[in-house]
């Protein structure tokens, strides 16, 4: 493993990490009672358990026609870059991400909501984008610098496995809102010319839809996941347990899946499938279970499977929908 000297040098001083930490650290906190960006912050922890906007007034005035968002956070981006370039081996207290002509630092989180930067460069995010996710949230985006285009979508309809998705798009430049709600309703990036910086607040409704994410132009539906982000992270753990072969969670997983009122639909399907891959005789009896209770909302794609996994192993009708007793 090639590591670079600083790097090296660095790992075997500990005292240059501490005061890297600590600039760190007066960096954020400085950031967090800097006159121009306390107020919102404070109005983003009440609009993060279901505050309307309009009733945030700080917050609000950033997302506003005619507003001056980058008062608030021109400070927050000086002292970021200031201590970045101090020091270029520190680690920001910011949740970021980066890929391939997109970067995102997230300010602040409170609630349910965020407050973030979204940087995007021209080139490698420009063009046809080849799908669009649609979450289930509140989201408004206003640009502090450079300008694009974007494609404005929302769903017209939707089935189980396609949607009629219509676009309209929209030029962006500097001061430019954009505001999104609920789950048919989403954007795309079409251009960009230079860079584009925008200032993005997300708030995602307390109890989430599934997010999706479907292919453009065509609307055929490419991936389903919990809006829930405590229920992905339970999704994640029931597909571990299935990676490492768990059989003993078939029992928790088979209550989870017949629990109509413990998780969405989406968590309860997942829960199935993992419980049949495990255990099939139990998953079989709990899909069995699900499909023949009219009431339950999956009753009509449990019938499907179960007719499909007889239908491909026949053997399988043979197993007894209730164990039995002796």
């Amino acid at each position: 493993m090639q590591i670079d000297p600083q790097i090296g040098a660095l790992r075997g001083d500990h005292a240059a990490q501490r005061v890297m930490r600590e600039a760190v650290a007066e960096v954020v906190r400085q950031c967090r009672h800097d006159p121009a960006l306390a107020p919102v912050l404070t109005d983003l922890e009440s609009y993060g358990t279901g505050t309307p906007l309009s009733d945030c007034t700080h917050l609000a005035l950033l997302f506003a026609a005619g507003g001056t968002p980058r008062g608030a956070i021109e400070p927050f981006v000086r002292r970021i870059v200031r201590v970045q370039r101090a020091y270029p081996l520190a680690q920001l207290a910011f949740r970021h991400q980066s890929g391939p002509g997109f970067h995102y630092l997230q300010i602040a989180g409170k609630g349910r909501a965020t407050l973030g930067l979204a940087l995007y460069e021209g080139g490698s995010q420009s063009g046809d984008a080849a799908s669009a996710t649609f979450p289930d949230a509140e989201r408004h985006d206003v640009v502090l610098a450079g300008g694009g285009e974007l494609g404005l979508l929302e769903i017209a309809s939707e089935s189980e496995a396609h949607a009629t998705i219509m676009e309209r798009r929209q030029q962006v430049a500097e001061t430019s809102v954009i505001a999104l709600c609920g789950s048919a309703r989403s954007q795309v990036l079409r251009t960009v010319r230079g860079r584009l910086l925008i200032l993005r607040l997300i708030r995602f409704a307390e109890t989430p839809l599934p997010t999706r994410r479907f292919a453009l132009p065509s609307g055929r539906l490419l991936h389903r996941a919990s809006g829930d982000r405590r229920e992905s992270q339970h999704e994640l753990m029931m597909a571990l347990l299935g990676r490492m072969g768990c059989s003993d969670a078939a029992p928790v997983l088979a209550d989870v899946a017949l629990d109509a009122r413990g998780g969405s639909e989406h968590f309860r399907w997942q829960a199935l499938r993992e419980c049949l891959a495990l255990d099939t005789a139990a998953g079989l009896r709990v899909l069995s279970s699900i499909a023949d209770d009219r009431a339950d909302p999956l009753a009509r794609p449990a019938r499907n499977l179960r007719a499909e996994l007889i239908a491909t192993h026949p053997q399988l009708a043979g197993i007894e929908p209730v164990p039995c007793p002796a």
